[in-house]
């Protein structure tokens, strides 16, 4: 970034403060920075190059679309302005693009595109009562929860079409922010790949890597082609051990949970159903179960 010389080179040699004044006042972080810290106008002076970067910088970082497009010298970092020990400096931090890869380096995305985990809670639909009550859990849940402070994970069910994957989304992208290790999955192509990871010889690493980690999604459930297989051996293990060790876990689903507990068997026997009934047991035990009846908006 040039230096306030640079900018004023070809200028009168009398620089006209009064009017640089002035047009630094028309940007509202400017002014606000100004006001509170009741700046006066000697020390504005003093503080001009600064605040020329800052503007400068802020009108750039205002057009920009992405960290692939920074303009800046410091790619990936703006500028705030500081007033300390009687004078006005910048510090830099990560910006808004920059933080989000950091986010998404958190999330380890199994079969979604990661674009998705752009959404945020300034993003939320609140139309609809069921939307509403998921907002407020959602927030709790972020307020609330840490890992001295378990807190249930959601199973959320719906039509297709009601935006289960992105509310799912937007929480797991919050929880990212936060630094938790996440794991997205769609749930019937994580299915396929554990099933080939028995040929591979990587199974229980996968099923480990899934019991593991900070905060599971599991999108779909239900939509896969039923396993008794990954039910009894994968499915059952994996929950049981979140439930034991408190680590939240995520579900979306077409399907409510007794219509899940249909689906998860293969015959009517007793035997069947009771193993399907030990499954739903544990999502019922490590989770709040809502149902969205309303369609999102369309933007």
């Amino acid at each position: 970034m040039k230096k306030i010389d640079d900018y004023l080179k070809n200028l009168d040699r009398k620089v006209d403060y009064d009017n640089l004044i002035d047009k630094f006042m028309e940007n509202p972080i400017i002014n606000k920075f100004i006001l509170d810290n009741d700046l006066k106008h000697n020390e504005i002076i003093k503080g001009i190059n600064p605040l020329l970067i800052f503007y400068e910088e802020n009108n750039i970082c205002n057009q920009c679309q992405g960290l692939k497009y920074c303009k800046l010298q410091t790619t990936g970092y703006n500028s705030s302005l500081v007033y300390k020990n009687k004078k006005i400096a910048l510090e830099y931090k990560s910006c808004r693009y920059n933080k989000q890869d950091y986010v998404t380096s958190n999330i380890d995305a199994l079969y979604v595109p990661k674009r998705i985990f752009e959404s945020t809670l300034d993003d939320f639909d609140l139309i609809g009562d069921s939307r509403k009550t998921i907002h407020n859990y959602i927030l709790d849940f972020l307020k609330k929860y840490n890992k001295d402070n378990y807190m249930k994970g959601i199973y959320l069910s719906g039509k297709y079409g009601t935006g289960k994957t992105y509310i799912l989304a937007v929480i797991a992208n919050e929880l990212a922010k936060l630094n938790y290790k996440v794991i997205f999955a769609y749930y019937p192509d994580l299915v396929r790949e554990l099933k080939s990871s028995i040929s591979k010889g990587n199974l229980e690493e996968k099923i480990l890597k899934l019991k593991q980690t900070d905060i599971l999604f599991l999108d779909d459930i239900g939509g896969e082609f039923f396993s008794r297989f990954i039910r009894d051996e994968v499915m059952g293990p994996i929950l049981q051990h979140r439930l034991l060790d408190k680590l939240p876990t995520f579900f979306s689903s077409n399907l409510n949970l007794n219509e899940l507990s249909k689906v998860m068997r293969d015959s009517e026997s007793s035997l069947e159903a009771i193993n399907s009934i030990r499954i739903i047991q544990r999502i019922k035990r490590m989770t709040e179960e809502f149902t969205l009846k309303d369609m999102p908006r369309l933007s």
